[in-house]
Parts: structure tokens; sequence; C-alpha cells
């Protein structure tokens, strides 16, 4: 299956919705120049994609909720299942595969310091084919965006 194409217009949508997801059509429309129905379209093929979703933005450290992310190291040869024991934490917000020295990262959100050390050992731990977890906890979040602008490409479509 080929990956989706996107222009200037998907973009420049994409990052005035992540601005402020509650942001009218027609207010869009206005500052890019287009019609609603244009916008309204694009949002349309956006979500149907799964290039975009509407979500609210909950902020666990505004809540008085503390976050830690997880390097965490696999072994054995059940990875699949050790990755799906760690996506059924309900503590855990994300659980992103990655490379280098962790197989994976995972976002908790904890209580308190104490929840998170149960977190860690009676979860995170309990799951099979995990040998190696370090933590490392959020003290403050200095930047938590992400507008494709933002990558220094304002203008040109990914290479896709």
């Amino acid at each position: 299956m080929a990956a989706p194409r996107f222009d200037d217009l998907d973009l420049r949508i994409i990052d005035a919705l992540a601005e402020d997801g509650r942001r009218p059509f027609t207010s869009v429309a206005h500052e890019l120049g287009v019609a609603e129905a244009t916008i309204r379209a694009r949002v349309a093929r956006l979500q149907r994609i799964n290039a975009i979703r509407f979500v609210t933005d909950v902020k666990p450290h505004e809540l008085g909720l503390l976050f830690a992310y997880l390097g965490v190291r696999l072994g054995g040869r059940e990875v699949r299942a050790a990755i799906d024991g760690l996506c059924a934490i309900p503590e855990a917000v994300y659980v992103i595969e990655c490379t280098g020295h962790y197989d994976v990262l995972v976002e908790i959100v904890a209580q308190d310091g104490d929840d998170l050390l149960r977190v860690m050992q009676d979860e995170v731990r309990a799951v099979p084919g995990v040998i190696e977890v370090d933590s490392f906890v959020g003290l403050r979040i200095a930047k938590g965006t992400f507008r494709y602008t933002d990558l220094g490409r304002a203008g040109e479509p990914p290479h896709r």
C-alpha cells in the first residue's frame, strides 16, 4: 500500500489544528485563504487515513501527577508479547519501540514516587522478557508540541 501524500495545504491545516484543535474550520479557511468546504474535506481525509485525530491534551503534571520515562531492554524471543504486556499496563500512556540502548521507551503517569516504584516493580518488571528498566522522572515539560513547520521545512511537503 502506497504511503499517503500530503501537500502544503494539508501541512498548514495540520499545524493550525495542532495549535488549537477546537478552532472553527471557518477561521482556518480564512487564515489559509481557501473555502471552509476545502478545510472540512481535507480534515475528513486526514482523519480517515489516521494522520490526525482530535483528543483532549491532558497535562498530568498540572493535575499533580508524576510522569516518568522508562528505558526498557527486552530479551528472549517473545518481543511482541513483551511489548503487548507493557501496553496493557494502565499507567503506561506511551509505549514506543525504538533503536539504541533500549528496545522500548515507556511513558508512565503515576500518583507519586511510591506509585511509580510500584508500577516499575510490580507491573513493568513482571512482564516476561523485560531484562532491564531505567527510569527518568520528568520535572517539567519545556516543550510538548508538534508542528510540521517547526522542523525547519516550512512549505516543503514530507518526502513520502
